[in-house]
């Protein structure tokens, strides 16, 4: 089959083609301005002037935080964050030690101990349960936080208790978090 070749060609005259001069890629120096391009007469001068401040009023004091007043919401955050750590640990969808990076250092060794152990109990508690019975294709109900109480007795502390279900038994989760250099870390950690 021969091969045919197809010319395009536009109707009409063709559009003058403008060369343009590239912009600088950067400012010019001072001793480079030219007094016709820069600046623009069109463009607004800037006021550096301190606006005078009134003194009338002292600034007011800042809120201090109270038990009453509740926890913050960082902190409420932070010990959701936590808590559902946990769940996972106790659930088995994650190891006990990556509670180790949200804790203080001197007391990793017992928070992580306590996760291990509350995992520990899950998993005796499960096995119990479905001991003498017929082998279940389901996998068995995770735990489930069913109610959160919080408490930021001071500033830079918040104290947590968290009532857990698992299967048909309910469970507690204790624990304390302190604010060191913007982190919130475990102190405490209680599984009942």
């Amino acid at each position: 089959m021969p091969m045919s070749t197809v010319e395009v060609t536009r109707q009409g005259p063709r559009p003058a083609i403008r060369l343009r001069p590239a912009p600088r890629h950067e400012p010019p120096f001072d001793d480079e301005r030219d007094p016709h391009t820069w600046p623009s007469p069109h463009q607004l001068a800037l006021d550096w002037a301190v606006p005078p401040q009134h003194t009338a009023e002292p600034p007011s004091p800042p809120v201090r935080r109270t038990v009453v007043t509740g926890a913050s919401a960082e902190a409420k955050m932070a010990v959701r964050r936590f808590v559902g750590m946990c769940v996972e640990v106790l659930n088995g969808y994650r190891p006990a030690a990556h509670l180790r990076s949200l804790s203080q250092p001197r007391e990793a060794a017992n928070v992580v101990a306590q996760g291990l152990a509350g995992a520990r109990r899950v998993s005796e508690a499960r096995q119990a349960r479905t001991a003498g019975r017929a082998p279940r294709a389901r996998r068995p109900a995770p735990a489930a936080v069913v109610r959160l109480r919080l408490c930021e007795p001071r500033e830079g502390a918040v104290e947590a208790a968290a009532v857990l279900l698992l299967g048909e038994r309910t469970h507690a989760l204790a624990l304390r978090l302190e604010l060191h250099d913007g982190v919130w870390v475990a102190s405490v950690l209680r599984f009942i």
